[in-house]
C-alpha cells in the first residue's frame, strides 16, 4: 500500500474529477453561447424556453464531499400531456415491459457479459466489459445475466436476474459487506489509478441511489455528467407545434451529374455566409426560407414529426446513390467491442441491411446535414470536421454527427426494441453519447415497417406509438434527458415489414462530442 493512498470511504474530490467537471462545465457554457447557425435563423421558441425547462428540479445530494445540488429531470404528470389538471389522468402500463439494463464492472479485470438462457446451455455473449467500464442491452423482467473472466467462460463470477425497477447492476469484488479488513486488503491490491477509478464508481453508485430516490428513475449515465450542451425542443403536450426556418431550401430539380461530385473543400472553406447564395441555388425552390414544423408525437420520450423535411428530388438522389453500394448486415448499438463471430449469437435483434453515406458525398447530402443542423438548433460547423480557426471555443475539431446510415428492410426484416445510446469509457472526461436521432423516410406504401416507441407515456392505450413511413417525412427524438441522464423511454423499434420494402436514413448526433 502506498502512503498516499486514502483508506476506503475517505471521500475526497479526486484531481481527475475536478478536471472532468471543469472541462465539461466549460464546454457546456461555450457551446450554449455559440450561434445556432451561420445565418439569421428564426424559430418559435424563446431562449427562456430552453434554459427554464419546467421538468428540471433542484436535487440536493451528498455523496461524501459535502452538500451539492443537481438539476434533475422529473417526468411531468401524464395529465399535462393532454393539457389537463395534474392528477386527472393515469398513465397506462405498456404491453412492452422491457427496458435498458446496464452492467458495471467495478473490478480491474476484463470480463465477459452473457445472457443466460437458463436451460443449462451456454449463454449468449452480450459484451466484453473492460476494467472499470460498463455495458448494456435491452432486457425484460426475469432475464438472467452473468459475468466470467475473459480467459475462462465456465467460471461464473456473479449472476443477476433482471428485476424492475432496477436497471443498473454492479459487479463489485472489492467491497466485502460486513468485513472492513477484507475490503481494505482488496483496496491495497489496487494501483493508485485503479483506486481512483474504483472510488469514482463508488461515488456514481451513491449518486445513482440518491437520484433514484428523488426522481423515481434509474441513473443510466455515469456521474458526473452535465446536461446536454445543445438546445432541446420542449414536448409539453401532444400535438404541440414548434417551427424553425432554414435557408437550406428544397432541391426541386436534379443537378447535372458532374455537379454532384464529392465535396473537396475542407473546414472553413465550406462556410456559407448570410448573404451568400445557397449551394446549387438554381436547382432549389425559389423561396428564401424553408419553414420546418415540429409536431409533438410523444412527450416521454420527446419525439417530433416533421413533414416534408426532404423533397422528392432529394429522396430520388439518395436512392440513386444506392446504385452500386454494397449493403451490409446491420449491427446493434454497443456491439463494437465483440468480434463478428461472437456477435452471431446476438445479432438476431436486427435483420436489416445498411451502408453509410458521408456528408461530403454530394452537395445534396451536404444540404441535408445543414438543414438538420438548423432543425436541431445547432451550428452546421459542428456537424463536420472544422479548421483550427472555426469555433475555437470548442476543443474538439471532429464532427459531432455520424455519417448518414442508409437502411433497407425487406419482408420479415426488423429491428427489435433498442436504445441508440451506449456507455462511454470511464477515462473520457466528456462522457459522450448519442444525443438525438433524426429518421428520414424514403418510401411509403409498405405494410408494416412502422417506427414504434413501445413505452411512450400516455393515458389511453397500452400499445406502442407507431409512426408510419411517408416519403420525405422526418422524425426527431432525443436519447438524453434534459439533465444529461439517458432516456430509457427512448426505446424504439423498426417493426417487421409484411409486404413490400422499407428505405430510410438516420442521422445520429452526439453530445457533447463524438468520440467512439
Amino acid at each position: 500500500m502506498t502512503a498516499s493512498k486514502p483508506i476506503h470511504h475517505q471521500r475526497r474530490l479526486s484531481p481527475f474529477k475536478r478536471l472532468a467537471q471543469a472541462l465539461s462545465i466549460t464546454l457546456l457554457l461555450l457551446l450554449q453561447t455559440l450561434p445556432s447557425t451561420t445565418h439569421a435563423q428564426e424559430c418559435s421558441a424563446r431562449d427562456a424556453d430552453f434554459t427554464n425547462d419546467p421538468a428540471l428540479h433542484t436535487m440536493k445530494f451528498d455523496i461524501g464531499y459535502g452538500p451539492q445540488e443537481f438539476q434533475a429531470y422529473i417526468q411531468p404528470d401524464v395529465s399535462t400531456f393532454y393539457q389537463l389538471p395534474v392528477g386527472s389522468r393515469t398513465p397506462t402500463t405498456p404491453k412492452h415491459n422491457g427496458w435498458a439494463a446496464k452492467f458495471v464492472n467495478m473490478s480491474n479485470k476484463r470480463l465477459r457479459l452473457f445472457w443466460d438462457p437458463k436451460n443449462g446451455r451456454p449463454g449468449s455473449l452480450i459484451a466484453n466489459l473492460e476494467p472499470f467500464n460498463s455495458g448494456g442491452t435491452a432486457s425484460f423482467p426475469g432475464h438472467a445475466f452473468y459475468v466470467t473472466p475473459m480467459e475462462d467462460e465456465s467460471k461464473v463470477l456473479q449472476r443477476w436476474s433482471v428485476t424492475p425497477p432496477q436497471a443498473v447492476y454492479f459487479y463489485d469484488p472489492i467491497t466485502v459487506p460486513g468485513d472492513e479488513e477484507a475490503t481494505q486488503q482488496n483496496l491495497d491490491r489496487l494501483t493508485h489509478d485503479e483506486f481512483e477509478k474504483y472510488q469514482r464508481h463508488v461515488d456514481n453508485r451513491e449518486f445513482s441511489k440518491q437520484y433514484f430516490e428523488f426522481t423515481g428513475r434509474e441513473y443510466l449515465a455515469f456521474y458526473p455528467r452535465n446536461a446536454p450542451t445543445h438546445k432541446m425542443w420542449r414536448a409539453d403536450y401532444f400535438g404541440q407545434e414548434h417551427w424553425v426556418t432554414t435557408k437550406e431550401t428544397h432541391f426541386i430539380e436534379m443537378p447535372e451529374e458532374h455537379e454532384l461530385g464529392s465535396i473537396v473543400k475542407k473546414g472553413s472553406e465550406r462556410l456559407v455566409g448570410e448573404n451568400d447564395a445557397r449551394i446549387l441555388a438554381q436547382y432549389r425552390s425559389p423561396e428564401p426560407y424553408l419553414n420546418m414544423t415540429l409536431k409533438v408525437l410523444s412527450c416521454a420520450p420527446r419525439a417530433f414529426e416533421i413533414e416534408n423535411f426532404l423533397s422528392q428530388t432529394e429522396v430520388d438522389h439518395i436512392m440513386y446513390l444506392t446504385t452500386g453500394m454494397k449493403l451490409h448486415r446491420s449491427t446493434t448499438a454497443g456491439s463494437d467491442q465483440i468480434t463478428a463471430d461472437e456477435r452471431d449469437s446476438t445479432r438476431n435483434t436486427r435483420t436489416s441491411l445498411n451502408t453509410w453515406v458521408y456528408r461530403e458525398k454530394s452537395a445534396i447530402i451536404d444540404t441535408i446535414y445543414r438543414r438538420a443542423a438548423d432543425l436541431q438548433l445547432m451550428n452546421e460547423a459542428l456537424l463536420r470536421p472544422r479548421s483550427k480557426d472555426e469555433l475555437p471555443e470548442v476543443k474538439s475539431k471532429r464532427s459531432i454527427a455520424e455519417a448518414l446510415q442508409l437502411v433497407h428492410y425487406d419482408v420479415g426484416q426488423e429491428y427489435t426494441a433498442h436504445h441508440d445510446w451506449g456507455h462511454p469509457d470511464i477515462d473520457n472526461e466528456y462522457q459522450p453519447a448519442r444525443y438525438c436521432t433524426l429518421l428520414l423516410y424514403l418510401n411509403e406504401g409498405m405494410e408494416g415497417g412502422a417506427t414504434q416507441f413501445p413505452r411512450w407515456v400516455n393515458a389511453e392505450t397500452r400499445n406502442g406509438l407507431d409512426v408510419e413511413p411517408k416519403i420525405g417525412k422526418a422524425v426527431l427524438f432525443y436519447s438524453q434527458l434534459p439533465d444529461g441522464n439517458m432516456d430509457d423511454w427512448s426505446h424504439h423499434a423498426a417493426m417487421p415489414v409484411r409486404v413490400g420494402e422499407k428505405w430510410l436514413m438516420n442521422l445520429w448526433t452526439w453530445d457533447p462530442v463524438y468520440e467512439k
